[in-house]
């Protein structure tokens, strides 16, 4: 059995296969273990001692049953994540705004009794009051396809406001109304209320008596890294596929360095804007080719500071920004109990961020400073950039989460697993139930079994 790819999907695959006694391989086309779990060399100071910052899969939450099970098998160690998002102040058409002062600002372009709901948490609270999903599955059933429409053309039905559905693009919801299905906003909402569950034992104030969610102590790079290890040489970095020949009773694999594998089955874990540009014989099946070809990966463009000093005691506004800029979110955080150096992040989404990441990172992180500088004059001499990182710009991910199109779940979400003669799909992408870090070891899951029930 040949695995592409050795993120979280592509080894939990190859484990399962090997455990249950099956020879396999898994490919990796990078030089580097873990697909979009990547713990930078770069360090924050918090409670725990200096941890990695985190580039992709920053947190285990407590729903994460197949992770935190691989944690306990590969005798790896969890710490809180101590990070905590300080409030958030607006600078809206041009103007700063406290939270509070929100409702009656001369900034609020909202209409009626959207003028009162939080800018922060507008456009997730208009997407809840039209949410019909109740199963994790229900955005695969075709009951919902009414769903599968823009963000935008959805909130339009239900009466939001022309000024509410452009402000959704600023306060939470990303810039992309008009390219995004409601129906996979839906599905992240749907599992993150189950997530919402997970808090964990309460003391007598009913506060948690331990935070969620965790890290891994020396970095969450190192649950890839322990799987691989147990893989041993049956994991081969620097092979980046560029065809796959599917036969009648074998699977050839080629490679750019000329090598070739002969498989009897294969699994692709790679995004489909990486899968895309590798061949494959004969072509798949209308939806599925459909899938490989259009679906996109959203761009997050991120930069990650360390804060001088708290410079919102300065100007006295909430210490984190969403702005209506291109910047759009800095976060300011500090640890659970307010002590120690306190952390930024820049969180760049949508054309936004693709038009940041078109820069080169240090014209990028200079231009990221220098904005937030001009839209709050405290933060001048304040912000130190420690790693700047764009997914859209990394060759063998080209994103950072699938991003389902207006009528793409009702056209290929459920057909674009299914296997393709020998060759079987794994990835994040192909989620079902879950999300993030739990999605890709879901999908690397199901796909081993379609295998094993082959063989």
């Amino acid at each position: 059995m040949v695995v592409i790819g050795a993120g979280l999907s592509g080894l939990n695959a190859a484990g399962i296969l090997a455990d249950s006694g099956l020879s396999v391989l898994v490919l990796e086309g990078s030089g580097r273990i873990g697909g979009r779990v990547w713990s930078a060399k770069e360090s924050w100071e918090t409670n725990a001692g200096d941890v990695p910052i985190e580039l992709g899969a920053s947190q285990i939450s407590g729903s994460y049953a197949r992770v935190l099970d691989a944690v306990d098998r590969l005798d790896l160690t969890l710490i809180d994540q101590d990070r905590f998002v300080l409030p958030f102040s607006l600078h809206m058409n041009g103007m700063h705004i406290k939270a509070d002062d929100w409702a009656d600002s001369p900034a609020n372009p909202l209409q009626g009794d959207e003028r009162e709901i939080p800018a922060t948490a507008f456009g997730s609270t208009m997407m809840a009051k039209v949410n019909p999903l109740v199963e994790l599955d229900d955005w695969l059933d075709p009951r919902f396809s009414d769903y599968d429409v823009s963000v935008a053309e959805l909130l339009r039905r239900h009466g939001v406001s022309e000024e509410g559905i452009r402000f959704a693009a600023v306060s939470g919801l990303g810039t992309e109304m008009h390219g995004v299905s409601a129906l996979r906003y839906f599905q992240e909402r749907t599992r993150g209320a189950l997530e919402s569950q997970f808090v964990g034992p309460l003391d007598d104030d009913g506060e948690p008596i331990e935070f969620w969610p965790k890290n891994i102590l020396g970095g969450t790079a190192m649950l890839p890294q322990a799987m691989a290890a147990q893989l041993g040489d049956r994991v081969r970095v620097n092979h980046q596929v560029t065809a796959i020949d599917n036969e009648k009773d074998a699977v050839d694999v080629h490679t750019l360095d000329g090598s070739r594998f002969r498989a009897r089955f294969v699994i692709s874990s790679l995004p489909f804007t990486v899968l895309r540009a590798v061949s494959i014989w004969p072509r798949p099946p209308g939806p599925q080719f459909q899938a490989i070809q259009k679906l996109d990966y959203a761009e997050t463009t991120r930069a990650f500071c360390r804060i001088k000093e708290p410079f919102w005691q300065e100007d006295g506004f909430e210490p984190s920004l969403n702005t209506d800029g291109p910047i759009r979110m800095f976060w300011a955080m500090d640890n659970h109990t307010g002590e120690g150096e306190h952390r930024g992040m820049f969180v760049v989404t949508g054309q936004a961020g693709l038009q940041v990441a078109s820069r080169s990172p240090q014209a990028a992180s200079d231009f990221l400073i220098k904005e937030l500088e001009r839209v709050r004059p405290s933060t001048k001499g304040q912000i130190e950039i420690v790693r700047y990182h764009s997914w859209g710009n990394q060759p063998l991910q080209r994103g950072c989460s699938p991003m389902f199109a207006p009528g793409q779940v009702t056209a290929f979400a459920n057909e674009m697993i299914v296997p393709h003669g020998r060759l079987h799909f794994a990835g994040e992408h192909t989620r079902r139930l879950e999300y993030g870090m739990e999605a890709a070891m879901e999908s690397g899951e199901r796909a081993a079994f379609e295998i094993l029930d082959r063989t």
